[in-house]
């Protein structure tokens, strides 16, 4: 059993950056750990970027302990059970972790496997996702070898790493078909599952001009295993 006054379950750029906050200035004597198993460390907010062909992916990867904020106790171990009625946790090493306030960023997991033929998909005749390390070169040879027909972008009900990441490589993949001769032939469809473009005045408004002006087919309330590769593909 060990202690610390803040306990990081996640040492991605949500845990990562928490951290280096609480450990400059006049937070500097503060015990934090950070709880993370991996020794890569990956910049995901670039991977829109290396999508549309504007970045490397090499790019966004790191070691864990290169980017790991220097006053931080960085444990390598994976959480399994969480007691917060003891300010504790446990993980799969066996040890047991106490500690006085607890930030959770431990991310998302992929789930290729809940949209029907995705898993089976992903990377192969045009189906591509920004999500993965491993996959995200797909989608910038997708734009590339593009020459019209239907394009569609998706934004699944639930949580997502990031709510804006579909969107922007969406107005990414426009500007790229324009500057390629082709948005002329080219009908983008953003399929959402949300009843609108964005949840958040002002920033709802805006976008609405936006796809306007780009003359994209939003469709919302629309899943991709029902309606949207059914119907538009």
């Amino acid at each position: 059993t060990r202690h610390h006054q803040i306990v990081i379950v996640g040492g991605g750029t949500a845990g990562i950056t928490v951290a280096a906050q609480l450990t400059k200035g006049w937070f500097n004597k503060l015990d934090v750990a950070v709880i993370e198993p991996s020794d890569k460390h990956y910049y995901q907010p670039l991977w829109t970027l290396v999508g549309a062909g504007l970045a490397k992916k090499e790019s966004t990867e790191r070691s864990e302990a290169s980017v790991m904020p220097r006053r931080v106790q960085w444990i390598r171990d994976a959480v399994t059970e969480f007691l917060p009625e003891q300010n504790s946790l446990r993980t799969r090493d066996g040890q047991t972790i106490t500690y006085d306030w607890l930030i959770v960023a431990s991310g998302l997991q992929l789930q290729w496997e809940k949209v029907n033929g995705l898993k089976g998909a992903i990377g192969k005749n045009g189906v591509c996702s920004n999500y993965s390390y491993a996959t995200v070169d797909t989608t910038s040879e997708a734009i590339r070898n593009f020459r019209g027909g239907n394009a569609i972008f998706t934004n699944p009900s639930g949580a997502v790493k990031c709510g804006g990441a579909p969107q922007k490589i969406m107005y990414l993949a426009d500007d790229l078909f324009r500057q390629a001769g082709i948005r002329d032939k080219t009908q983008i469809i953003y399929a959402s599952a949300l009843p609108n473009i964005f949840a958040v005045e002002p920033y709802k408004s805006t976008l609405e001009q936006v796809v306007k002006r780009k003359q994209i087919d939003c469709r919302f309330r629309h899943e991709l295993p029902r309606q949207a590769l059914r119907q538009d593909s």
